[in-house]
């Protein structure tokens, strides 16, 4: 039944990825979900598509069963069961082989062994692949960047960052890098706001929902909840943060606020805003994550997340940065802030000497663990009051290059200036 659950929620969120991602699951199937299963598998490989409910019932005469959760639920009931039957089984072949008259410790000791360690394979199935397996989970992730090229993946709202970057996946994480007070914070949530009010425009004005979740989860280790708040709020409806903090709205203002705040009520996906009080360590935020099920997270002020054990604070970022790759970005794709440390203000920009990834503070492993590295930086000159300059420090496949973003406080816009060729971009 749980098989069929799982099937039913990977149909209705129409999503090949989420059927094929888990690598190959055939043995996590019973009795007669094993038909239902290998069936949408199957022509899902061939066709990059799911197949509809009437096809399913056609070719296997099974029909799918109700469902309440995510598909992602029930792949981690399906894992539980099939570990406690799997136990079950192999104590039952020991005890047997422990019985006075079949004595035999050390088959016993073979069968224990083996099964425990048959269960750590499959567990870990998906980071082990059969490259002449590759077809069916290349080309559904293919089709479905091809067929929507702006809503697939996390999207920034910078094109220039969003084509290179092609949309971020579950696995990756961008760190972006600045300054004390170079604007890292505002940023990050011009960042989490982009797709997540985008798909709830449209849901708004076609009254359906965007097909791609756009949940957001953000956590701030630096400001707390009411003034993440009072700037998601000012950057959705383009009025001043600080009057909005200050009160100081004129009339037309605040009834742009209220008419935007009233707006989100109906928005499709979650906005969640966690108190970094809340989640201390990166096992607190996993904990959190794991609950919420946000399409991805946003960690501002990463640097000072606390470590369960680590308390220098140099190892503590380190293991923090690598707990973040392998953990949270296991979830959902990570976006975080970190700090340049003060080597990158000492360099003299008129001779040309830029601040590069050997100028992030605290720890190599942040540049090391990051999919993408995005260095804030603010050009000396009165430019500097109306913009900023990201500069691409590391893409995934080498890429570098820069673009600016506008830098207004009064309207909260913080989009891109000017769209750049990806062409334009060095590769090394």
């Amino acid at each position: 039944m749980i098989g069929k659950m799982f099937v039913s929620a990977v149909l209705a969120e129409n999503s090949v990825a989420n059927l094929l991602q888990h690598g190959k699951i055939d043995h996590l199937f019973k009795g007669t979900e094993v038909e239902l299963y290998e069936f949408v598998r199957d022509f899902a490989k061939q066709y990059q598509a799911l197949p509809s409910e009437e096809t399913i019932e056609k070719h296997t005469g099974e029909t799918l069963v109700q469902h309440k959760e995510p598909s992602g639920y029930y792949f981690d009931l399906m894992q539980a069961r099939h570990v406690e039957l799997s136990l079950k089984k192999g104590m039952k072949q020991v005890s047997d082989l422990l019985l006075p008259e079949n004595k035999d410790p050390q088959e016993a000791l073979r069968v224990i062994t083996e099964t425990a360690m048959q269960l750590i394979s499959q567990r870990h199935i998906k980071q082990i692949v059969d490259f002449r397996e590759a077809y069916g989970t290349l080309m559904s992730t293919y089709a479905s960047k091809f067929n929507a090229v702006d809503e697939y993946g996390l999207q920034l709202g910078w094109p220039t960052l969003d084509r290179m970057s092609g949309g971020m996946e579950r696995g990756d994480v961008l760190s972006m890098i600045g300054r004390p007070a170079a604007g890292k914070s505002l940023m990050l949530l011009y960042g989490a706001l982009h797709g997540w009010r985008k798909a709830g425009e449209e849901s708004l004005a076609t009254g359906k929902k965007a097909e791609h979740d756009q949940s957001r989860m953000f956590v701030s280790m630096e400001m707390d909840v009411l003034a993440i708040q009072q700037r998601l709020a000012a950057m959705q409806v383009h009025v001043s943060a600080s009057q909005l903090k200050h009160a100081a709205l004129s009339s037309k203002g605040l009834a742009k606020l209220k008419q935007g705040l009233t707006e989100i009520k109906g928005y499709s996906f979650p906005f969640y805003v966690v108190d970094g009080n809340l989640a201390a360590t990166v096992e607190d935020i996993w904990m959190i994550a794991r609950q919420l099920k946000p399409a991805a997270i946003f960690l501002d002020g990463a640097y000072l997340v606390k470590h369960p054990t680590e308390r220098d604070r140099y190892r503590r970022v380190a293991e923090n940065a690598e707990l973040i790759k392998s953990e949270l970005s296991a979830l959902a794709p990570v976006v975080c802030s970190w700090q340049f440390a003060r080597s990158a203000s000492k360099k003299n920009t008129k001779k040309g000497e830029k601040a590069g990834l050997e100028d992030i503070g605290y720890s190599d492993a942040i540049a090391q663990v990051a999919s993408i590295v995005l260095g804030l930086f603010e050009d000396e000159s009165v430019e500097t009051l109306k913009h900023r300059k990201i500069e691409i420090l590391k893409g995934r496949a080498g890429e570098v290059g820069s673009f600016t973003t506008r830098w207004s406080w009064g309207s909260m816009d913080f989009s891109e200036v000017e769209e750049e060729s990806v062409a334009d971009l060095q590769f090394v």
